[in-house]
């Protein structure tokens, strides 16, 4: 028989659920983890969990945002900023650099990190574009910065054979921001799924939506 594939769901709080929700569905071996991406303590943590009860990673999945925008209306641009980028780019930075020797270990390492297509600088520059007027100004200049975090790792460690993409999943309706989305979760799940399960000679360095690529 083949190897059991395990997905471990990293949150702060919520992941427990989660995973419990999804087991019960039937939807295989899921187990969740506490990992907080603004703790390089909590990185390393969950890092050395999941060496030693795996001893490697294939796949992982840079997921974590936050949107201030809307819902912190008024606080300076400074505040919002730092606090945004600190999740959105310096998170998935930390975790995708403490998780690289485990990914490593695996025949086909795959990174994808959850982009947006509000941070594309051709659509905002594009003033017909009803998204380039949206006031996110800190949300969406983290999602360029993140963009090409994705490029310089799918650089770095091509020769290695890994995929590192970014994904757009669209407007979903999640906590992000406050459920005001057109999409459901379940449609954020499609385009995530391709990048996750590439085979070795799938694509790296992308930036895509389940349907199309999309401009930086």
């Amino acid at each position: 028989m083949g190897e059991q594939n395990i997905v471990l769901i990293t949150d702060v709080d919520q992941g427990i659920k989660a995973a419990s929700s999804l087991s019960s569905l039937g939807s295989g071996n899921v187990s969740s983890l506490q990992l907080v991406v603004t703790s390089d303590e909590s990185i390393s943590s969950a890092k050395n969990t999941i060496e030693d009860k795996y001893g490697r990673l294939d796949v992982l999945v840079n997921n974590a945002g936050i949107t201030l925008d809307v819902k912190e209306k008024g606080t300076p641009i400074r505040s919002l900023m730092q606090r945004t980028f600190e999740v959105n780019v310096f998170g998935a930075a930390a975790v995708t650099e403490a998780f690289i020797p485990l990914l490593e270990k695996s025949s086909n390492p795959r990174i994808v990190f959850t982009s947006s297509s509000v941070g594309s600088l051709t659509r905002a520059s594009d003033l017909t574009n009803p998204w380039s007027k949206t006031p996110i100004t800190t949300y969406r200049t983290s999602k360029p910065a993140l963009n090409m975090l994705m490029l310089s790792y799918a650089a770095l460690l091509h020769e290695k054979g890994f995929k590192v993409n970014a994904s757009c999943p669209g407007y979903i309706g999640t906590n992000l921001n406050d459920h005001r989305g057109t999409g459901s979760i379940d449609d954020g799940a499609v385009s995530l799924a391709r990048p996750v399960t590439l085979r070795k000679d799938g694509e790296t360095g992308t930036f895509s939506t389940a349907e199309e690529v999309r401009p930086w």
